[in-house]
């Protein structure tokens, strides 16, 4: 580029230059083209610089390096075109070229056969989100800073890698879960590396400190080592065959949402969210990684259907091995099953307890009361990123525990549990109470198990069934109703049906809600019929009854139940100490013991039979023709003179 005052250096000059001679753009654009026509390229210009160098040596050299950075990196047809023009000006016969071209080519076929090779390898890759792999051991990782998944592997021999992108096992290659929103938008908590391994003391600690920071537990140390420990389990529930939940239970202002915030983001791959999400959607996340912990807020949900399918995931997710079964919709229209496994621990903040009794069993719940936080506790969290580093650091130091601790199976044992706790509690706590080393955490487990048990008898106790259970055993009390030896180990419906009445009434009478009228069946007091009591029995106590085919005729052709088996004793026995119903020996009631005054009414009340005279019997149904009139119905017309 030149002007009438000399060289222009570069092309801003050239613009300036142009701008000052008051050049049109579009004429400005066809001196540039001329120029890019007239240019000669470069790879021809670096080669006649090259083919004018006398020293071979020096001429070798500088060719290497051009064939090497130019040469190779002009596509198959370039070389071919540029072929004659390029010897002309190196000044080398097409033989040389031939021989320098043909590495280029080969290491091309290579770099091609790899990419190919790589790509039909991505398609063979598994895609895990981790879990146990053929006796392998995959930790789901996420790297924020660099938007990516890694694997920690346990191999069957006990060693561990960290930060692993790909796995092979039994020929078969795994790759990580491969980052989505539900990852980057902090829904779904993972780890993002194993750090040093540190004890289970120091970990429970570290979570008791987190907690102490965030969260006023009050005076309530077991909602306090309750939150200690929970999190580290949920790092080793995958192991037990069932997992209890935690559930804080109260109205807003009482601290649900701020608990679950404190202890959720520690668990093991915590999925955070709340009513706002569908039931759908939730039994995919839990399905697509193993065992993860639910963390569901505001679990009241409104909607009837939705709150059905939440039932659903809180009764079949507390139990491995247990899918769901759905409905889905295929490519052609039709509706194919499929098994969803949403097994996992679950904390779970709402306002009242579940319609259902076994979903409630399901739970250990701590009821929320309205507190003043300690000076110490914020209103507010920190920052996000501030407290999810804080939150990470504890995560990743669980995480490391998990991968070193973690077993496929683990066996519990019901052995030196206290025997007062009911079969209910022992099974979803057995596995809290195995994580746990030390004797004084396995006491206050225990401990918390034994309040666990009389609560759910307490609320037991308030129910009818309860009330019928106490009439069978204070029948049973009353002693035989005859001498007869078959009659010792009987306890007839019908004298069961009378204690529960009598019961009924005590209980009313205790209560303020006994009047003048309840002594009257049509004013509403229903009482107690042996037929009402066998279906009891069978729907609710599972109790088996008998006809009676001897005896008396007061009891022949009644049901009875027979204590004479040792098992119907058994059980008996069991279900009082399930129920909260107090146990009371044969006769311990009877017409020859001295009871208190206040026991007076737990008496057998006397019960005549009437036998009436045939002739007083026809004269009665002479007279109650005479009221009511034929047999039809019609009511009939007493006579004057009568």
């Amino acid at each position: 580029m030149s002007n009438h005052n000399g060289t222009i250096k570069d092309a801003n000059a050239q613009l300036q230059a142009w701008a000052r001679e008051n050049l049109a753009t579009e004429q400005q654009a066809a001196k540039v083209q001329s120029w890019l026509k007239a240019a000669q390229p470069y790879v021809i210009y670096r080669a006649e610089q090259i083919g004018v160098i006398d020293s071979l040596p020096e001429k070798t050299a500088v060719m290497n390096d051009f064939f090497r950075e130019v040469v190779a990196r002009l596509d198959a047809d370039d070389r071919a075109g540029y072929k004659e023009p390029l010897c002309k000006s190196l000044n080398i016969k097409t033989t040389e070229w031939n021989d320098r071209v043909a590495p280029i080519k080969e290491k091309e076929r290579e770099t091609k056969a790899a990419a190919k090779k790589t790509a039909k390898t991505d398609e063979e890759s598994n895609y895990s989100t981790g879990g146990w792999v053929f006796d392998h051991l995959l930790g789901l990782e996420y790297d924020g800073d660099e938007d990516k998944t890694y694997f920690a592997v346990r191999y069957p021999d006990g060693r561990i890698e960290d930060r692993v992108e790909k796995v092979e096992i039994n020929k078969m290659l795994y790759r990580p879960f491969a980052p989505n929103n539900i990852i980057r938008k902090r829904i779904l908590l993972l780890p993002s590396q194993m750090t040093e391994l540190r004890d289970e003391q120091d970990l429970l600690f570290a979570t008791r400190k987190h907690n102490y920071d965030f969260f006023d537990c009050g005076s309530d140390e077991m909602l306090e080592y309750l939150l200690m420990i929970y999190p580290l389990y949920t790092y080793m529930a995958s192991q037990f065959r069932t997992v209890p939940y935690l559930r804080a239970l109260g109205d807003y202002g009482t601290g649900k949402t701020r608990m679950l915030e404190t202890i959720g983001p520690l668990c093991h791959q915590s999925i955070m969210t709340n009513a706002g999400s569908s039931a759908s959607a939730l039994f995919r996340i839990l399905d697509m990684f193993p065992s993860p912990t639910l963390v569901l807020d505001e679990a009241d949900f409104k909607d009837s259907s939705e709150a059905s399918m939440i039932g659903k995931i809180l009764n079949g997710g507390n139990r491995k091995g247990t899918a769901i079964l759905k409905s889905e919709k295929n490519a052609m229209g039709n509706f194919d099953p499929e098994g969803y496994d949403v097994f996992g621990p679950k904390i779970i903040g709402m306002r009242k307890n579940f319609d259902d009794a076994a979903t409630e069993s399901r739970c250990i719940t701590k009821e929320m009361s309205p507190i003043q936080p300690h000076s110490r506790i914020s209103p507010e969290l920190p920052p996000l990123q501030v407290y999810e580093n804080k939150c990470l650091r504890i995560r990743n130091a669980l995480f490391t525990y998990q991968m070193h601790n973690l077993q496929r199976d683990c066996d519990v044992s019901f052995d030196g549990i206290d025997k007062s706790i009911d079969e209910r509690t022992k099974q979803i706590t057995v596995s809290l109470l195995t994580v746990m080393k030390s004797d004084e955490g396995k006491r206050l487990v225990q401990e918390y198990m034994k309040l666990v048990t009389e609560e759910r008898k307490g609320d037991r106790y308030e129910m009818f069934t309860a009330r019928v259970l106490e009439g069978i055993i204070l029948a049973w009390a009353w002693g035989p109703v005859t001498e007869r030896e078959e009659d010792k180990g009987r306890v007839y419906l019908k004298d069961a049906a009378l204690a529960t009445n009598l019961i009924v009434n005590e209980q009313n009478r205790k209560m303020g809600e006994l009047d003048e009228h309840d002594e009257d069946e049509k004013d509403g007091n229903r009482k107690m019929k042996s037929r009402k009591l066998t279906d009891i029995l069978k729907k609710y106590l599972n109790i088996k009854t008998l006809r009676a085919t001897d005896g008396t005729p007061e009891y022949k052709g009644t049901k009875y139940i027979n204590l004479n088996d040792p098992d119907m004793m058994l059980r008996l026995r069991g279900l009082c100490e399930r129920w909260g119903v107090e146990w009371r020996e044969s006769g311990s009631v009877g017409a020859d013991v001295v009871l208190a005054e206040d026991q007076f009414w737990m008496r057998k009340p006397v019960i005549k039979m009437l036998n009436l005279p045939v002739e007083t019997s026809e004269t009665f149904k002479k007279e109650r023709k005479k009221w009511f009139g034929s047999e039809n119905g019609s009511k009939g017309v007493k006579s004057e003179a009568e």
